[in-house]
């Protein structure tokens, strides 16, 4: 059936029809029909129209009905209501957008892991000293605590190992794995201040200086402070990390409360009213017992220092330095090889507004502009780069950039002369300086770096030091220039020598009553750029290492900085070594504490899902190292 006649449009066709019935209605009615419509519309003459195709009437009911007042009302309204209400909705849901993605932004961690498994991780990590890298074939980055429990119970059933990692800042890399990492830094947020209780609660990825700037407007601040302000919280707390101050104890000792996740129990909260022993335990627990994500501190009212710089002699030091330990609130020297300067940092709050006035008019009139300071160094540095312009260069750069030109880092004598040019520099930079605490406690560790520090105990309690008497930190510090000088050594500057009390954690290197105190030393030497040079540095500062934990180590009873404990892959001591040297130190000074460490990790960390190269060379593997656990 043909729906339209040939040879016209389908619009032609409905106005025939329509010319057509108006035609049958003009001859029943007589009014002129459709011309009579067009006449009375445009007075002229109607259009003419094909004829082809015939015509007939339309169906009953065609063209638009009349509609009663209701419908007609109906009518109106939802021709205004209808657009008003579309728009409407529009804006409403622009305003006010779903907060339920119809696809989460992250998978979950099951299928993270899954991921892992099918696709391993390629990019290799590596500690910020650039002396230790590893690639982990898993790499997650938990952003709960409840995701870092369920990554912990995956690896605990598949008898595998996920090491804790923070910002990277050990150099040791005691974090870094060739198996599995859960970096924390995602896990970064200030949960709460309690101005009360003087306690501040945050994730254990918040750095230190993301803490220090949310207590500023409550004007609190962190009781001590290490050198660097970016390493988070879990991981500064577990190594047991330390500022300076002969009557405050290492930054652990700030920590009242934490939770755990473990990979044999879950999570736990601990603190001295929760299973107190497991909390000291496991405030330096070494990442071995279980992640922390969250730990609650202790706060102090955020006050101004006025720290004082000078430089004295090595006999000016001893014959000082009861008497200064006892004055001031926080203390360290700088040793320069090859020298006899020795440089006092001191740091005290300001008893009044009259004496912080008085510091900072001083610190704003130096007695040596910043390029006078630096002058023995740049005479130096034109000495032997004579067409670079050490321009605009900060004194540890110009120190570095000497130490890798001329005769190279491994050339004693040459040391010795960059020594003497920054012996120079500190001595013109003698001055005061007046800040917040979390602004003067700190320090310019210069680039790239092989780093030993290590802890001893000095004396049972600060008060009962006898001024001008000899002390254990002095006679350490004696015989260890002497060793350096004897032996020719390249010993850069400065050695840092800092103190503290004593810590309840019996992990703690300097674990001990509160009165105690406990001194810390730490050598160094900078890493060139070129490779070359890289390997020979690293060679010679492990000879200056082994010298130190040879020498003086047993005599003092020292032990090592968590952080600066080289073990395990890429610290160039063989099984032999570690057995021989490290192992048997460890347990002179933390026997029991080991052994109550192996007996909870065997509780929290079975299969040691926790674990890596560096922790199994220092305290050996867990009980049921490797073997899946049950659901």
């Amino acid at each position: 059936m043909r729906l339209l006649p040939q040879g016209g449009s389908q619009l032609g066709f409905l106005l025939r029809r329509i010319s057509t019935t108006a035609g049958t209605k003009a001859a029943g009615s007589g009014n002129g029909g459709v011309g009579a419509y067009f006449r009375g519309r445009t007075g002229g003459s109607p259009p003419s129209f094909p004829q082809e195709g015939g015509g007939g009437p339309l169906p009953p009911g065609f063209g638009r009905p009349e509609l009663s007042p209701g419908r007609r009302a109906a009518a109106t309204f939802f021709r205004f209501f209808l657009p008003v209400s579309g728009v409407g909705m529009m804006w409403y849901a622009y305003t006010h957008p779903d907060q339920d993605d119809l696809v989460g932004k992250r998978f979950p961690p099951e299928l993270q892991y899954l991921a892992a498994q099918q696709t391993p991780n390629t990019d290799p990590l590596t500690n910020w000293s650039g002396t230790h890298q590893q690639t982990p074939k898993r790499f997650f980055h938990p952003e709960s605590e409840a995701e870092v429990e369920a990554f912990l119970r995956i690896a605990a059933r598949r008898g595998e190992r996920l090491r804790p990692a923070g910002s990277g800042l050990s150099p040791n890399g005691a974090a870094l794995s060739d198996e599995g990492v859960l970096a924390l830094g995602a896990m970064d947020r200030v949960i709460g201040v309690d101005r009360e209780k003087m306690q501040v609660t945050v994730q254990a990825g918040c750095r230190v200086q993301q803490v220090a700037d949310a207590l500023a407007p409550h004007g609190l601040t962190l009781q001590n402070y290490a050198s660097i302000r970016e390493q988070q919280i879990g991981g500064i707390t577990q190594v047991g990390a330390h500022g300076t101050g002969p009557r405050l104890p290492p930054v652990d000792e700030q920590v009242v409360a934490m939770r755990l996740a473990t990979p044999g129990l879950g999570t736990i909260a601990l603190s001295e009213e929760e299973e107190p022993e497991l909390f000291r335990l496991a405030r330096v627990g070494l990442g071995s017992l279980g992640i922390m994500t969250q730990a609650t501190l202790r706060v102090v009212p955020r006050h101004q220092l006025i720290e004082r710089t000078f430089t004295a002699s090595r006999a000016e030091v001893r014959r000082n330095h009861v008497k200064w330990l006892q004055e001031n609130k926080h203390i360290k020297y700088l040793y320069i090889p090859y020298t006899d300067t020795v440089v006092v940092v001191q740091a005290n709050p300001g008893s009044s507004a009259e004496q912080l006035r008085v510091a900072k008019e001083q610190a704003a009139s130096p007695a040596h502009p910043p390029e006078e300071r630096t002058e023995a160094l740049r005479r130096l540095y034109a000495s032997v780069l004579p067409a670079s312009d050490p321009a605009g260069l900060t004194a540890p750069q110009l120190r570095d950039a000497l130490l890798a030109a001329g005769p190279g880092p491994l050339d004693a004598g040459w040391v010795a002369a960059v020594n003497g040019a920054e012996a120079e520099y500190w001595r013109r930079s003698a001055g005061v300086r007046v800040g917040y605490s979390d602004e003067v406690l700190g320090f310019d560790c210069g680039g790239q770096q092989w780093v030993m520090e290590v802890a001893f105990p000095v004396a049972g309690s600060l008060e009962g030091l006898r001024r001008g008497a000899k002390t254990r930190d002095m006679e350490f510090m004696e015989a260890l220039m002497k060793e350096i000088e004897k032996a020719r050594l390249p010993a850069p500057a400065p050695i840092e020598v800092r103190w503290s009390a004593g810590s309840s954690s019996p992990l703690s290197p300097a674990a001990g009553p509160p009165e105690s105190l406990h001194c810390w030393v730490g050598v160094i030497m900078y890493l060139p750029q070129e490779q070359q040079q890289r390997d020979k540095v690293t060679q010679a500062f492990r000879e200056y290492a082994r010298l130190v934990e040879t020498k003086l180590m047993p005599r003092f009873n020292a032990t090592w900085h968590w952080a600066k404990l080289e073990a395990g892959p890429g610290s160039g001591r063989s099984e032999e070594e570690v057995a021989a040297v490290v192992r048997p130190r460890l347990a002179a000074r933390f026997g029991p504490a080991l052994r109550s460490l192996a007996r909870y990790r065997g509780v929290l960390d079975p299969s040691g899902s926790l674990g890596n190269g560096w922790l199994d060379a220092v305290i050996g593997p867990a009980p049921q190292q490797g073997q899946p656990q049950g659901e």
